[in-house]
């Protein structure tokens, strides 16, 4: 994943930033642990959310203590002794999603960055052995997304339609897949099924959205660029067609998120809800505009900047 699922710090009471610094930073021992120190690099916020959701929804109380932060011996940080199940499974999920998201990097990057990418492959390779032995299918569900992704954009490179529902299919259904076992309630699992396909939509869309004039560019695959026939020139001088690109990005992304926050108030998160509720009402938000538009433009887009991102109060 991709590190879009995150918190709007300004808005956290400082013992809930605590918690979810102390998870976060759990995750990252886990991921030394289990697949060597270099690992610890793969954390991101994806993950961190989704390590929270599995702990919140199992009912173990969480115990938390202090400690040191194993990269900076002078920095304080929250360990979590308890919960080992959901740190185990969210760290083999970030070594299994790393080799793969590395494999469809490659077969989507023009040449240069196709170099830099095959320089991981050695390493991205032997951590997903290490965390394969662990979740076996999970390696094989999310080789079967990658497949079918690269399935689903050689055939929007062929021409024709370009079927923006059918280039997230893939995302939404592994994310729908993972969420799902985050739980063993047959209630809990169905709207997490639901919950995780349409987050799962929203970070592939997000993405294609974050990254669509660097993609132009680069010559890389980005599925909004390929829908509107855009070029470097459209993103040069930011031209109507471009325009239009981004704001069907963001009705997607806001279509997703809207669909996705109904089954995520089902959930019952006990006293993680306040800081999910930051993540889905907030920090999708802002994930959202910094896609749209980079802090350091958004003074030059006022007027623009009023189009609503993301599901924000309730």
């Amino acid at each position: 994943m991709f590190g879009y699922i995150r918190i709007y710090k300004p808005q956290l009471r400082i013992c809930e930033y605590e918690t979810y610094r102390a998870v976060y930073c759990t995750l990252c021992r886990y991921l030394g642990k289990q697949m060597g120190f270099p690992a610890r690099m793969l954390l991101n916020y994806d993950y961190t959310f989704m390590t929270m959701l599995m702990i919140a929804i199992s009912g173990e109380k969480p115990c938390f203590k202090q400690g040191r932060c194993v990269v900076n011996p002078l920095k304080k940080c929250g360990n979590c002794s308890t919960n080992a199940n959901a740190f185990q499974y969210t760290a083999a999920l970030t070594g299994i999603m790393f080799y793969y998201k590395l494999k469809d990097n490659i077969a989507d990057s023009s040449a240069g960055r196709k170099m830099l990418w095959r320089t991981l492959q050695p390493y991205a390779s032997h951590i997903r052995k290490k965390a394969a032995k662990l979740y076996p299918e999970e390696d094989a569900m999310v080789s079967e997304y990658i497949n079918r992704q690269f399935a689903a954009e050689s055939k929007a490179l062929e021409g024709g339609e370009i079927i923006i529902d059918e280039l997230c299919q893939p995302t939404a259904d592994v994310l729908s897949a993972f969420a799902e076992r985050l739980s063993e309630k047959t209630s809990e699992r169905i709207i997490l099924k639901h919950f995780g396909y349409f987050m799962g939509r929203w970070i592939y869309m997000i993405d294609a959205l974050d990254d669509l004039s660097d993609d132009i560019k680069d010559g890389s695959f980005n599925p909004l660029a390929l829908k509107f026939g855009l070029t470097a020139e459209d993103v040069a001088n930011r031209t109507d067609l471009f325009e239009k690109a981004r704001i069907f990005g963001n009705d997607s992304l806001n279509m997703s998120v809207a669909e996705a926050v109904k089954y995520y108030e089902l959930l019952d998160l006990g006293e993680f809800k306040p800081i999910a509720d930051n993540v889905m009402y907030l920090g999708v938000s802002e994930a959202q505009r910094s896609a749209l538009f980079p802090p350091e433009k958004r003074h030059r887009n006022s007027d623009k900047n009023q189009i609503i991102t993301g599901v924000e109060g309730k």
